[in-house]
């Protein structure tokens, strides 16, 4: 409604109408996850369903999941029950009172930055939590040492079947990135590098199909964002064979490991990309050395380590 009124106000109406038609939301970071983990409980013999907290009809994401609603599950839900929810919304799960409640962190940021200033000093399980898990072990580290508690690790996966190497339709100098995350930093980087020989391409909001074809093409990777509760497109862009250079947000320093995965660059500092950039185009060895190590860094991120993870932290919680 906010967006509706806003586009009303501005005059930009019709361009905002024309987006709700033909605009496909597509599942990326951390709600791909939470869809992805609920595949998983199903495949281990969960019931498991995305509870839509809001106005939303259907599942929107696409994936094969079966959906409820808040609104006509609040009175039915019991102490049998399992109720996951995110850092980014922790109140959400302390509406319930019987079921067993799990904070899942996928953001280090969003421990402190999402929680009322009443609750700063208080850790999820005396705000009413049972269980905290993550999707990195840079995440767990700092939920424990801010909150002295236990935090199961249950680190993000790809899928190495359809994240591959295909050197075949790789473009030389050519640099991939995304615009969704710090896009000045991008804009920063763009014009420091406008007098070279690469040629900077950026993409957003496709699909997973269509992103996989611009890595493959791609020969470089910009890792931009930051803060970080993992990053999964460097990961996917190492998997497939780019060469990925930039920030890590925190978390992603676990597989893009300075000079033997990736070449890292302190969050926002633009020109020490600028500098990697001329840094691999004179040093022909260090990309490859790079890509190849990256690609075997990336390889031991299978969903299948993802889903054994999963499946063992749920079998000791409710068996």
């Amino acid at each position: 409604m906010k967006a509706l009124l806003k586009s009303i106000l501005s005059g930009t109406l019709l361009s905002y109408l024309r987006s709700c038609i033909f605009h496909h939301v597509k599942p990326i970071g951390g709600i791909k996850v939470i869809y992805q983990h609920c595949l998983m409980l199903k495949e281990l013999g969960y019931p498991v369903y995305p509870l839509l907290m809001g106005q939303y009809e259907g599942n929107f994401f696409g994936f094969e999941v079966e959906t409820k609603n808040y609104q006509d599950m609040k009175n039915s839900i019991s102490k049998q029950d399992v109720i996951v929810a995110a850092e980014f919304e922790p109140y959400d799960g302390l509406q319930f009172n019987e079921p067993l409640k799990i904070m899942f962190v996928q953001n280090w940021w969003g421990v402190d930055n999402r929680r009322k200033l009443e609750d700063r000093n208080k850790s999820y399980i005396e705000m009413g939590y049972d269980h905290v898990i993550t999707c990195s072990d840079y995440c767990s580290q700092y939920v424990n040492k801010k909150m002295n508690i236990p935090v199961h690790t249950i680190t993000n996966g790809i899928d190495l079947s359809l994240f591959t190497l295909k050197s075949s339709e790789r473009e030389k100098n050519t640099v991939l990135a995304m615009s969704r995350k710090n896009p000045k930093d991008l804009a920063r980087i763009i014009e420091l590098t406008k007098n070279t020989n690469y040629s900077i391409k950026i993409v957003d909001g496709l699909s997973q199909s269509e992103l996989i074809k611009e890595y493959h093409s791609a020969d470089i990777f910009l890792a931009l964002g930051y803060p970080e509760g993992f990053s999964l497109p460097p990961l996917e862009a190492m998997a497939c064979g780019c060469v990925v250079i930039g920030f890590t947000g925190g978390a992603a320093s676990e597989f893009m490991i300075n000079g033997e995965t990736a070449l890292v660059s302190p969050d926002g500092d633009c020109e020490r990309v600028a500098d990697d950039l001329h840094r691999l185009y004179e040093n022909e060895d260090l990309k490859e050395k790079l890509r190849r190590n990256g690609y075997e860094k990336a390889s031991q991120y299978s969903l299948d380590a993802m889903k054994k993870q999963l499946s063992k932290f749920y079998k000791e919680i409710v068996g």
